[in-house]
């Protein structure tokens, strides 16, 4: 924590002295590191000149290194990362705990255990190097398949937190386990009510948006489900299709496809009633690649609460957009989580959500998608 506050002070000092300004001495630093202009700055490393691209380089090349150790050890967890399955999240689920700890600004432990993929035995040699390494408190972004091998009473002296699975989606759960999955289904049901009897669902057949639609078709009566597979999209079947036409329809879509549909609709006059996505397209970047005629009935739920700029900033530092990436959300909960209730109880807490049940409890709000961004749907 130490260095990444110098390179902190060394970016704003360069700027202030380029800038021919007064010199600012740490809490005149402090308060910029806390204010909008020095989350621009994050935000738009691309259009500072040199010196300041190496500084900015700096700061990243020592956030995201996969252990850190700052003299006291007042966190000590092991992340447990199957990355040929969860691919990309890897980094965002690393990235977050790193942010939470500059958040805490506390001594820290953080070592990553790489699995590869989530095999009964890549993943126990994983987990045993971790507890061999005396961590107890494990993070583990799983799917239900790497789930049902730490579901064992093999492991039940350490405590898992799994950012990517709701409970609802595993069976007899041991207590040691604890999760931080978003409710698809409560969401999809709070949507549910702006909708009208006539329920569309499209899919790209993908394991998360064959989910979403079973999830539709079990909270509704007879929807209509179409899967758009592969790159080569052919919507012909959507002329006169009166099973769409009028219809609250569900974009359990990736973005752009979600982005492509939401056009075509209006192209092939069908008039959707409604259009309704759960967390999946909850992304800044459905704004640019939508119109806004198209997104006029456009509904989205959302079960982020950023709690503050600065964990906010932490994260951009990083390379993540903690207000629309709910597993790096999910993943500070876990941190936060494991902090208050095994390390320190008497630590006020960052976020909001509570654990109930072993399951992190989410706040369900309807956006809508307006020209400059999301707002609340009253």
């Amino acid at each position: 924590m130490k260095n990444l506050i110098i390179s902190f002070f060394m970016i704003f000092i360069a700027v202030i002295q380029a800038n021919s300004q007064s010199r600012c001495d740490k809490e005149c630093l402090k308060e910029l590191s806390r204010g909008v202009d020095f989350i621009q700055f994050i935000y738009t490393p691309l259009t500072m000149s040199e010196p300041f691209k190496s500084y900015y380089a700096g700061i990243k090349k020592l956030a995201t290194i996969p252990e850190i150790e700052i003299g006291r050890k007042d966190i000590k967890v092991a992340l447990i990362i199957p990355q040929d399955v969860i691919k990309s999240y890897s980094v965002v689920v690393s990235d977050s705990v790193f942010a939470y700890i500059f958040k805490r600004d506390v001594g820290s432990h953080i070592e990553i255990f790489y699995s590869g993929n989530e095999s009964a035995e890549n993943l126990n040699l994983a987990i045993n190097r971790a507890k061999n390494a005396g961590f107890k408190y494990l993070i583990a972004p799983l799917t239900t398949n790497g789930l049902e091998i730490v579901n064992s009473d093999d492991y039940d002296d350490l405590i898992f937190y799994i950012p990517t699975i709701n409970i609802k989606n595993i069976s007899n759960p041991r207590s040691n386990l604890f999760f931080g999955g978003i409710d698809y289904e409560a969401q999809i049901q709070k949507l549910l009510t702006k909708a009208n009897h006539k329920i569309t669902a499209f899919g790209d057949g993908s394991r998360v948006s064959d989910m979403l639609n079973n999830l539709v078709a079990n909270n509704t009566n007879e929807p209509y489900i179409k899967n758009i597979e592969g790159s080569d999209i052919k919507l012909n079947f959507l002329k006169n299709n009166y099973k769409v036409k009028n219809s609250s329809i569900f974009l359990n879509t990736p973005l752009i496809k979600s982005a492509l549909l939401s056009s075509q609709f209006r192209v092939f006059e069908l008039t959707p009633h409604i259009l309704l996505s759960t967390q999946l397209n909850y992304n800044s970047a459905l704004i640019s690649l939508t119109q806004s005629g198209d997104r006029k009935n456009m509904y989205i739920a959302n079960s982020i609460m950023t709690p503050d700029s600065q964990l906010e900033t932490l994260s951009a530092i990083l390379g993540e957009k903690l207000d629309y990436d709910w597993v790096a959300y999910s993943t500070m909960i876990g941190m936060d989580f494991i902090y208050l209730n095994y390390i320190n109880k008497s630590a006020k807490a960052i976020f909001k959500e509570e654990m109930q049940n072993n399951q992190i409890q989410y706040n369900i709000n309807i956006m809508r998608a307006g020209n400059y961004g999301f707002y609340f749907d009253e």
